[in-house]
């Protein structure tokens, strides 16, 4: 049975892939709703590509929660730094964001992880984070829902 074509923020998923949302091309550049939220969100995504994984952790506010994609959930900026310099730090990412939605107080973010696939760079739709800022424009709560790397 012939895939149909699968069309998602930031362009066309590679059919010779299924099940793994591989982009056929380089995903598409979003633009970024006015407004904190989204600001914060556009942010993070430049400070995890430089490696700045302090600078990441330094958009929290003190008191945020963050609930991990792998189900703990940290409480306030102790657990936060931790968790983006030891885990995120050691796996040194890079993500592009396809499709952001939002505006002061909150944002979504749909990422997508740059990786060799077949020798050539290729990107992967992983997950959307979900922002919720205070005034300050400081994170107080994300959340991370990731895809599974591969169906079946």
């Amino acid at each position: 049975m012939a895939q149909s074509r699968m069309i998602v923020p930031g362009g066309e998923l590679d059919p010779a892939h299924p099940g793994s949302d591989v982009f056929l091309r380089a995903p598409r550049e979003p633009s970024v709703p006015p407004g904190r939220a989204c600001e914060v969100a556009r942010r993070y995504v430049e400070l995890i590509n430089a490696g700045d994984y302090a600078g990441v952790a330094a958009l929290y506010a003190d008191d945020a929660t963050f609930l991990e994609p792998m189900r703990p959930t940290l409480h306030g900026r102790a657990q936060i730094d931790e968790f983006y310099a030891k885990r995120i730090g050691a796996m040194k990412p890079r993500i592009v964001a396809v499709s952001y939605l939002g505006g002061e107080e909150e944002c979504m973010v749909s990422l997508a992880l740059r990786t060799a696939i077949g020798g050539e760079e290729r990107f992967v739709l992983v997950s959307v984070d979900h922002f919720l800022v205070n005034a300050q424009g400081r994170i107080v709560s994300m959340i991370a829902f990731a895809r599974p790397p591969r169906a079946g």
